[in-house]
């Protein structure tokens, strides 16, 4: 009975040596495969844009808020404006002077007007005493010096005339530019004020709103995030994949906030430049059928199909040993060409064929 025993337990312990002593081994097999490029990117509005304050100050309102959708022109933001204000008053201030000066009933314009008519009147005086003594002179009736005088004097008045409607137009011109220029003030401050209404340029939706009231802005510093239109999908390439991508390849989208399933879209536009930024090529693509529940700035990862082959030879991935050796059934270690491969399965180009046996490289 004993020696039952022992010879029972001798046979378990041959069992499991040979079960812990198998090789996994395996061949080639042809299979359909689909090369992919994976891309990592994220889901935006296919018109978003930022709108940012173009002066400094307190932020009196904010009557917007996220999901919030905006017509045209609606309010986004109000700047206390206090200071602004009465710089737009004292502008409109010195407007008003000035347009009242360069009226034709400003006191400056009315008394040289009075001096005007006064030598115009002076001037038909002068001019009836010239024609006078020279119908004098010609009868030799008035001396030559007394002539002279009555001529000089004529001459003087309507110089002085001359002079004085000069002065005026003048005068007006630089109370018109004066006018003008208050003017321009006027419309300048107006300006600088509408800086403190802050509004949409189009219609769309509120996707973020980056200040609270009675916030600090800065000039140039963003307020609220605003979209419109469809939802894109924006894809990082990097720089070894993005000769493979063209307008029109199919991608399987993998969203965040769908765990569970994958999206269909395809490759619309592929941005000439390289991203500095992100250090990578962006791929623009198109849902095929939009899904129900869209966020802009959803994280998603990609998987673009850039070519389908038929009947390929490949062997599991866990059979690939530093990145291009095999090993045969007689422990012999081949060099492999391989092309593309996941991981799960390696393309083999050249260097075994299917009746080849492999078996499992250990780790």
């Amino acid at each position: 009975m004993i020696n039952k025993t022992k010879r029972t337990g001798l046979f378990l312990c041959a069992l499991m040596l040979v079960s812990c002593t198998k090789t996994e081994k395996t061949s080639a097999v042809r299979k359909n495969i689909e090369d992919a490029v994976f891309a990592s990117g994220y889901i935006e509005m296919e018109d978003e844009y930022i709108i940012s304050a173009k002066i400094s100050g307190n932020i009196l309102n904010i009557p917007i808020k996220e999901g919030d959708m905006l017509a045209e022109n609606s309010l986004i933001a109000t700047i206390e404006s206090n200071v602004q204000t009465e710089q737009l008053k004292d502008a409109e201030a010195v407007y008003s002077q000035s347009k009242e000066n360069a009226s034709t009933n400003s006191p400056q314009l009315m008394q040289l007007q009075s001096q005007i008519d006064q030598a115009q009147h002076q001037v038909a005086q002068d001019r009836k005493n010239f024609q006078r003594y020279q119908e004098l002179r010609a009868k030799n009736s008035v001396s030559q010096l007394d002539f002279e005088k009555a001529q000089l004097q004529y001459q003087s008045s309507q110089n002085n005339l001359i002079s004085l409607q000069k002065n005026y137009q003048d005068s007006k011109n630089a109370l018109d530019l004066s006018r003008r220029r208050s003017a321009i003030g006027v419309n300048q401050q107006q300006d600088i004020l509408k800086d403190y209404t802050i509004r949409s340029e189009g219609n769309g939706e509120v996707l973020n709103v980056f200040k609270k009231e009675g916030e600090l802005v800065k000039q140039g510093e963003g307020i609220a995030k605003i979209g419109r239109g469809k939802f894109k999908i924006k894809l990082y390439v990097s720089e070894d994949d993005i000769a493979k991508i063209q307008a029109g390849q199919k991608a399987a989208i993998h969203l965040n906030t769908y765990p569970d399933g994958n999206f269909m879209a395809t490759v619309a536009k592929i941005l000439p430049a390289f991203d500095d930024t992100e250090q990578s090529y962006i791929v623009e693509a198109k849902f095929d059928k939009t899904p129900a529940t869209v966020f802009s700035g959803t994280q998603l990862q990609a998987n673009v199909e850039t070519s389908k082959r038929k009947n390929v030879l490949v062997v599991p991935t866990s059979y690939i040993s530093k990145g291009k050796f095999v090993t045969l059934e007689n422990h012999e270690q081949r060099q492999v060409i391989v092309g593309s491969k996941d991981n799960e399965w390696t393309e083999i180009r050249s260097g075994i064929s299917e009746k080849d046996i492999l078996i499992k490289p250990k780790d």
